[in-house]
């Protein structure tokens, strides 16, 4: 690696951390300006914007390869503009060879938003939802009207409210038989944990019902407290987080208890594989802003550049979106919905960078 090599490294992660932390400034002011509707006697000014600080993190992590692109862009543009890239083309370094310094700025950028969004991204994320709930003494829970709907071997566990500190408000569990009809209906109007997969039921109703006899009477038993086995808490909290914004190890956990319960996994499969791709993500980003700047070396300002970055970068979280959309409803593997918009991307570049190099040009002329 020479001289000029780490020129272009050092200017390509600069310019992707600086556009890094502008993208945080705008995600903290957009967040404050969102958190002020929410903002009263039990939820502060200096809670939101803790929550915001807080969150900030995995937001960005999810917009890094955006973020690397538009840094990516800028500071190769403006090198062009100063015709450096000229000079470095003038001593003989070909355009795939300029490409490599670039690419290994975007391993650099792409281990740094790893490292940041299995962190402190994820971290961050569960600690505001979590900060948040507590100070308006809301529940952490899904969108669904009746509650959470988890599953533990033969039992079926239905909890309407679930707070953060490991209570369950309104629970609910079926045993199921081997012919998977209901065997035994236990409801507690609250639940606390104690550890593992321990917890206390208060004011528990144990309904056992006669599968085999229809005709015996059903058996009903009232007691003030009970302790059972029913999931561990992680679950739980796992289950009240968002998916985009849980780590690899989580998300990981997750997807493999929903398979062993015969659950739906696709959404965090989706989520999971996502991770995984946000580091070859950074670098198709990376890859599809060369042929523009080496193409043009001295034409543009900062101002063409952006407008650039911002296009691709649209081009970009759309076709994400629109594949996600649409995997569910063809069937897609979570695998190819996630992989096909930086391969997409990749191969792109890769066909835009060849066609600009002298020979390929000649070729075709």
């Amino acid at each position: 690696m020479n001289t000029l090599d780490r020129y272009l490294i050092r200017s390509v992660v600069i310019g992707g951390l600086g556009a890094s932390a502008a993208f945080g400034v705008l995600i903290l002011v957009f967040g404050m300006i969102d958190e002020f509707s929410k903002i009263g006697p039990d939820y502060t000014t200096f809670q939101a914007l803790r929550f915001v600080v807080m969150s900030m993190p995995g937001y960005l992590y999810e917009l890094f390869p955006v973020t690397v692109l538009v840094g990516g862009l800028l500071s190769l543009g403006a090198l062009a503009a100063h015709s450096e890239l000229t000079v470095m083309r003038a001593t003989g370094m070909s355009l795939l060879r300029l490409a490599r310094p670039v690419l290994i700025a975007g391993i650099i950028l792409a281990a740094l938003g790893t490292v940041m969004g299995e962190t402190i991204g994820a971290w961050g994320q569960a600690a505001a939802s979590e900060m948040r709930a507590a100070a308006t003494e809301k529940q952490v829970s899904t969108d669904l009207a009746s509650g959470f709907w988890l599953r533990e071997g033969d039992r079926i566990v239905n909890v309407e409210r679930a707070l953060v500190d490991g209570q369950l408000l309104g629970l609910r569990v079926f045993e199921l038989g081997e012919d998977g009809r209901p065997q035994r209906v236990l409801e507690a109007t609250r639940g606390e944990s104690l550890g593992d997969d321990r917890w206390r039921l208060e004011n528990v109703v144990d309904t056992r019902l006669s599968v085999d006899d229809p005709a015996k009477p059903v058996s009903v038993e009232q007691r003030d407290e009970d302790e059972m086995r029913l999931f561990d808490r992680e679950v739980l909290e796992i289950a009240a987080l968002n998916p985009r914004y849980m780590n690899i190890m989580q998300l990981s956990e997750y997807v493999a208890y929903l398979e062993r319960n015969q659950l739906d996994a696709s959404v965090y499969a989706t989520a999971m594989w996502s991770r995984v791709v946000q580091p070859i993500s950074v670098l198709a980003m990376l890859l599809v802003t060369l042929p523009f700047v080496f193409v043009a070396q001295r034409g543009g300002s900062a101002g063409r550049w952006l407008f650039i970055a911002i296009l691709l970068g649209v081009a970009y979280m759309t076709l994400t979106q629109i594949v996600s959309a649409l995997a569910p409803a063809y069937d897609i593997s979570p695998i190819l919905s996630t992989t096909l918009p930086p391969a997409l991307f990749s191969i792109a570049g890769v066909l835009a960078l060849y066609r600009a190099t002298p020979r390929a040009r000649r070729a075709t002329g």
